[in-house]
């Protein structure tokens, strides 16, 4: 027999497609809830029935030890933008001292307001770019020695 729909609109669920009554707030399959907008891995998650469920034997505090500090730090995450791009070989050599400079700033602007974070990762950039700057004086003096190295013909 049939099911009747009653006169009220249906919507249906971001995540797996669901008809859902006007009243309902979670999804009945996938537990989603109703206002939250299409995530990319929502159909992963309701295929495994997962949404609102933590993986088991996790807290929150555990899994918030996984992920960084917030840094809301504008000269930290420049210096490290500018660490990654020095290690590109040969024309990374010109992000170097952009490196040095926004990391200085940043670290000096987490002593002055700790509250925004990232001196840990301007101090890490600062100290990994004179590794990188040596790594890049030797590409270049490769570049500069090994045409002499070729035998003469």
């Amino acid at each position: 027999m049939p099911m009747l729909i009653s006169d009220k609109t249906q919507t249906e669920c971001p995540a797996c497609g669901t008809a859902l009554r006007d009243g309902e707030v979670i999804c009945s399959v996938c537990q989603k809830r109703a206002g939250d907008d299409y995530q990319p891995l929502d159909m992963v998650r309701s295929s495994y029935h997962l949404h609102g469920v933590m993986a088991a034997g996790t807290r929150s505090d555990e899994l918030a030890e996984l992920f960084p500090p917030d840094n809301k730090n504008t000269a930290a995450q420049i210096a490290w933008a500018s660490f990654v791009f020095s290690l590109v070989p040969f024309l990374g050599i010109l992000f170097v001292p952009v490196t040095l400079f926004s990391s200085a700033a940043g670290y000096v602007a987490q002593i002055r307001r700790p509250a925004i974070g990232g001196g840990a990762s301007a101090a890490f950039s600062f100290c990994l770019s004179f590794a990188v700057t040596g790594f890049q004086v030797l590409l270049w003096w490769l570049l500069y020695i090994v045409p002499e190295l070729a035998p003469v013909v």
